[in-house]
């Protein structure tokens, strides 16, 4: 089970940031905006951001394949699944629960799938750091920056550098592990020196299964592909931002189609990097201050707070609810509970107990030369 201390501090995070979010606005004219919308343009929403979704899972079948080849159709259930536990639970603890879902589900070492995770994860923040630079290059930012900088008490270098280093460096530190396991093994045992005597072989071999998962960080090619797999990914995804803007009238407030179309491009990768920090269920409370005011400070045109704030809790409550009903449906379909999955995979990733041996390389360039 969850542990209490993790579930108070997810709550506790949620609850602050969902007051932050209603007391910054007037709340009677959002519910007025939220009245007029039309839903109608949910429904293409959904299904372009569960075409997201399925890219998703053809990046993660690309990732596992040196481990072993599972088709897309068994992976993309797990990929959901994984979503829902992360917007149900805190902390992230849906990466656990994925991977621990695709180990018992297909065999494979729980571990070093886990690894394919982290390595998803920092791809995903490389590809919208990547999209917000690209269109800076057309649109002044400054202004954003400025503004979610007084917004979130932060200086606006400390903000940049809390967005971008964090996720380069994560990028760094894990090529240069996949490049040169020796050195992982390396800093595995100064750390492991810390911890007691029966320990130092379980997490030893941890190490080794992690190192695993890494192995397609190797390959400038797989490298290359992996960002254009990951492209698709969020340009589906923001689709669904661009279909509730449509649902709350922003076609009306942009002068133009492909300015709105730009502007929740980056309302889309800015609320997503801004609102990462593993803490509150879904991130809840921050996502919708995020792409709130990423919307009122953007450039392009001037949107009115109240609408923003009912836009981005709508893109919100989509994004969220379309993984939760959908993974239920698919956990009522294989007879497991997200209670389960989620005991099963915090047990296993305390005790280190990872049952099934990874098949994929692991020696790097620098062993086999």
């Amino acid at each position: 089970m969850i542990g209490y201390r993790k579930l108070l501090i997810g709550l506790a995070v949620t609850a602050g940031l969902l007051a932050l979010f209603l007391l910054t606005i007037d709340v009677r004219r959002m519910f007025d905006e939220l009245a007029k919308a039309n839903y109608v343009y949910v429904i293409p929403a959904i299904a372009v951001y569960l075409v997201s979704i399925l890219f998703r899972a053809i990046r993660w079948h690309v990732l596992l394949r040196h481990i072993r080849p599972i088709d897309v159709r068994r992976l993309y259930p797990v990929v959901v699944v994984g979503y829902m536990a992360n917007n149900l639970l805190p902390m992230r603890l849906g990466e656990l629960v994925r991977s621990y879902h695709v180990g018992e589900r297909e065999g494979i070492s729980k571990t070093s799938a886990l690894a394919t995770i982290l390595v998803e994860r920092v791809f995903d923040a490389l590809i919208l750091l990547a999209l917000i630079a690209g269109i800076a290059i057309f649109v002044p930012l400054s202004g954003v920056v400025e503004g979610l900088s007084d917004r979130l008490g932060l200086p606006w270098p400390l903000l940049l550098a809390a967005l971008i280093v964090p996720f380069v460096g994560a990028f760094g530190f894990l090529t240069i592990l996949a490049i040169s396991p020796a050195r992982g093994r390396q800093i595995a045992a100064i750390l492991t020196r810390l911890l007691p005597k029966r320990l130092e072989a379980p997490v030893s071999e941890m190490v080794d299964l992690f190192m695993v998962g890494l192995v397609p960080l190797r390959s400038p090619a797989m490298l290359g592909g992996l960002f254009l797999l990951s492209v698709p990914i969020w340009l589906a995804e923001a689709g669904l931002f661009v279909f509730i803007g449509w649902s709350f009238g922003l076609n009306e407030v942009f002068d133009t189609i492909p300015e709105m179309v730009i502007g929740l491009i980056l309302v889309t990768a800015i609320s997503n990097i801004g609102s990462s920090i593993p803490a509150a269920p879904g991130g809840i409370g921050l996502f919708e201050i995020v792409a709130r005011e990423t919307l009122v400070l953007l450039p392009l045109a001037t949107v009115d707070r109240a609408l923003a704030g009912g836009y981005a809790a709508v893109v919100h409550a989509v994004l969220l609810l379309s993984m939760i009903l959908l993974g239920q449906i698919f956990l009522w379909t294989e007879h497991l509970s997200l209670r389960g999955l989620s005991r099963a995979g915090q047990a296993r990733a305390s005790e280190g107990d990872d049952d099934v041996p990874a098949t994929g390389p692991l020696e790097g360039p620098e062993e086999t030369a």
